[in-house]
């Protein structure tokens, strides 16, 4: 009889020391840091706009969390009337620069303008009723009728080669747009 709780003794002790092994596992292996890519290079708006078309305005980079990056989004129109949404920002002297990565441009469209929109009034993160957030953007748009109509877009995220990382505490990658125009209906 008094081998049986020598057992469960034996058993307990084995499963306890498998599970602080497989914790320990887990917990080194999820503070490993992912794997680092280089950072973009920040340049100047003139520079951005060669490139991506001339830049009409500028809101707050939209996070999820809402504390903010400290970051800021740029929106650019080329030629073709695609809108680049490109993260931004004032250095110690004033100047502005974007981040742009070479594979910006091979990205396909993280969403679409509706086909009657006339311009961009202006751009904002998407309101949620508490600092909570969304990370969502939204544009207030212009129909060719005069109306004025608020439109969510979504990000796309550059997964190869250099990234743009937010100023602020937690560094992280941050998001692009590629607005197509819908083509509008005859």
């Amino acid at each position: 009889m008094k081998s049986l709780p020598r057992q469960r003794w034996r058993t307990v002790k084995v499963l306890t020391t498998a599970s602080c092994l497989v914790t320990g596992i887990l917990l080194a292996s999820s503070c490993r840091r992912a794997e680092q890519r280089p950072q973009a290079a920040r340049v100047p708006v003139a520079q951005l706009e060669q490139t991506y078309g001339r830049l009409f305005t500028m809101a707050n980079e939209p996070t999820p969390a809402q504390n903010g990056t400290g970051d800021m989004l740029g929106l650019f129109r080329d030629e073709s009337g695609t809108v680049w949404g490109i993260p931004m920002m004032v250095d110690e002297k004033g100047n502005i620069l974007g981040c742009a990565p070479p594979a910006l441009h091979d990205i396909p469209p993280s969403d679409t303008l509706p086909g009657d929109t006339v311009e961009i009034v202006g751009a904002a993160n998407e309101p949620s009723g508490w600092r909570g957030g969304t990370g969502h953007l939204g544009l207030l748009l212009r129909g060719a009728d005069g109306r004025l109509r608020w439109h969510l877009v979504n990000s796309a995220e550059i997964k190869t080669g250099p990234v743009c990382l937010s100023h602020s505490e937690p560094v992280q990658p941050l998001n692009f747009y590629r607005l197509a125009r819908q083509i509008a209906a005859k």
